[in-house]
């Protein structure tokens, strides 16, 4: 079923972005975004709302990227490791268990930067989010998200300022540093490709991207279990619908199949006793069939036809490709056969060919053109018949024979 990988994916998707302030108030920004293909589309986007508010906004069962930052999420940059586990969670958090914390690891360069939230905080925001009938599958720490979309920014420096965080970079856009502040604000007009974005927004529009292109990417995302069974969920559910349109569709085919061969079955009776009834024809119209068919062969030949070449087209053609040293004398379509024996029946023509006759002081051009000749499709064959030299004229007198 690979082929229907790409019918198993999430085509609408919304980032929230959760930020906490010091003294525990938070602001909540929204991006929505749909992918029709490969065209990506911002259909909402709302900045300093309330909860009950994006419930009104946002479409009932859309699923939903969750981005918390702020007070309650602790980073810390380290050099880089393979990944966070019990036994070195100390060098993040000394004196404290992994078990209590959501953690997010995000690998840059030399560098491991890693982000905590305890879980009583994060569970707190996540049960609130759902009992607005929101859908979250993913839960994101602090701006390391955005490193997918970076790309698609009209940012074009190594560092990168926006919503009170500033992000430094080496020169080959490896992350280094990222620091906190209010001072921290985007100099110009962030835009995505032709779309402005407040720089409120990046986070909120980097957790959407992620979860719409979850199959493509490796997400900057928390180790959330219940919101990793929700995902799964959705998935496998998506996948049993299109796997049982999948299967409809190939009874549907086979039933199709099944009268378009009983139909041609039908057909190839019908046509089996139409031959009968020609059979039986008697041999003296076949042979007048026949005769009839033969005269009007012949009248065709004697007319020239042979099978509604465009000429002009082909002379065009190969006067196009024609060498500006080569002077051009003649061209003869299906020219008279002079070594053809014509008695009484007539002049007899060389079929299917073209005669070129031209003057060249050197051979170089006339090899030139005749190679470009036989670079055409129609050119079925191209041969110099003759170059000779004329000392009187100071050039030479040259052939081409072009079957078409």
């Amino acid at each position: 079923m690979a082929v229907l990988d790409r019918f198993y994916g999430i085509k609408e998707a919304a980032g929230l972005g959760i930020v906490i302030s010091k003294d525990g108030s938070a602001t909540v920004n929204c991006c929505q975004l749909s992918l029709d293909g490969k065209n990506l589309s911002f259909d909402n986007k709302l900045t300093g709302v309330s909860l009950p508010e994006i419930k009104k906004q946002v479409k009932a069962g859309i699923p939903l990227s969750v981005n918390i930052s702020g007070r309650g999420v602790l980073y810390k940059q380290l050099e880089r490791i393979e990944d966070i586990t019990p036994s070195n969670f100390s060098s993040v958090l000394p004196n404290a268990s992994i078990d209590d914390f959501y953690v997010q690891h995000f690998p840059s360069g030399e560098h491991s930067f890693v982000s905590v939230i305890r879980k009583t905080e994060a569970d707190k925001w996540l049960e609130a989010i759902s009992e607005q009938g929101l859908s979250p599958l993913m839960l994101s720490l602090g701006p390391f998200p955005i490193a997918h979309i970076l790309p698609q920014l009209n940012i074009y420096n190594e560092e990168i300022l926006f919503a009170g965080i500033k992000i430094a970079r080496s020169a080959d856009k490896n992350w280094e540093k990222v620091s906190f502040h209010e001072e921290f604000q985007a100099p110009y007009t962030i835009k995505v490709e032709s779309e402005a974005l407040d720089q409120q927004l990046l986070l909120p529009y980097a957790a959407a991207f992620q979860l719409l292109l979850s199959g493509k990417l490796d997400a900057v995302k928390a180790d959330v279990p219940v919101l990793g069974s929700a995902f799964d969920r959705l998935i496998n559910d998506r996948k049993f619908k299109v796997n049982g349109m999948a299967i409809l569709l190939v009874f549907f085919v086979l039933l199709l199949g099944n009268f378009v061969w009983l139909s041609g079955l039908n057909a190839e009776n019908t046509r089996l006793a139409a031959e009968v009834s020609n059979s039986a024809r008697t041999s003296t119209d076949q042979q007048a069939l026949n005769d009839e068919i033969r005269q009007k062969e012949s009248l065709l030949k004697e007319l020239g036809w042979d099978g509604g070449i465009n000429k002009s087209s082909l002379i065009d053609q190969a006067a196009a490709m024609m060498p500006p040293e080569i002077t051009l004398k003649e061209i003869s379509i299906n020219p008279v056969d002079a070594a053809a024996d014509h008695g009484f029946g007539g002049i007899k023509f060389r079929e299917r060919k073209i005669l070129i006759r031209g003057e060249s002081a050197q051979i170089i051009p006339v090899n030139e053109w005749a190679a470009r000749l036989k670079s055409k499709k129609w050119a079925k064959n191209v041969e110099l018949e003759s170059y000779n030299f004329n000392n009187e004229l100071n050039t030479a007198i040259f052939t081409i024979t072009l079957t078409y």
